[in-house]
């Protein structure tokens, strides 16, 4: 059995449906939020008893704004307590970022140009040289969405209801996800 942690629901929502589309069995693993990136220490005593009971701990969070920086603490943080889980930090393991940066990653190729939509929008934004808020990556992807679905579809924007699978909107044989998948099968196998 494999207990993957990560920050929050739309974690779950994506790693649920590409394990799912990778065949692995459900009842093979579990994944749960922490609810937040600093809260680690909260599932301590669940991670030592996952460890007893021969329950392989994955954590898979957002990288940020600094990939060698976030990879240390965690690591640090893993042997001062010694606590045993693999880790992997999205977008891709090695580049700062999260969840949504993978997302605009395996975008399929008929759907980049909506993006670059949004990021000459964003652009338009901070070249404004006013004291605005810039969009987060997650109000792209909800726009991405928006774009893409009818009106009536409008409820399937919400990170709960996506249908990560629907190939139409997402690429889950990207190369981009390459290391994600080799570091589940690896665990998961």
């Amino acid at each position: 059995m494999i207990n993957i942690f990560v920050e929050g629901d739309s974690d779950i929502k994506f790693l649920e449906d590409y394990l799912s589309y990778l065949e692995v069995n459900k009842n093979c693993f579990k994944v749960e939020s922490i609810n937040g990136k600093d809260k680690l220490k909260n599932i301590q005593m669940k991670l030592m008893k996952n460890s007893d009971n021969n329950i392989i701990n994955l954590i898979i969070f957002d990288s940020d704004d600094n990939f060698k920086q976030r990879r240390d603490s965690l690591l640090k943080f893993r042997n001062e307590n010694n606590l045993k889980f693999e880790l992997f930090l999205f977008p891709n393991n090695s580049d700062s970022g999260d969840l949504e940066i993978l997302l605009e990653n395996i975008i399929p190729e008929n759907n980049k140009e909506i993006i670059n939509c949004m990021n000459n929008y964003k652009s338009c934004i901070v070249n404004l040289n006013r004291n605005l808020t810039v969009p987060i990556n997650k109000a792209k992807i909800y726009a991405y969405l928006e774009a893409l679905l009818p009106k009536k579809d409008s409820k399937k924007i919400h990170f709960s209801s996506r249908d990560y699978q629907n190939k139409e909107h997402w690429n889950l044989d990207s190369e981009y996800l390459l290391s994600l998948k080799g570091f589940l099968l690896d665990n998961i196998d």
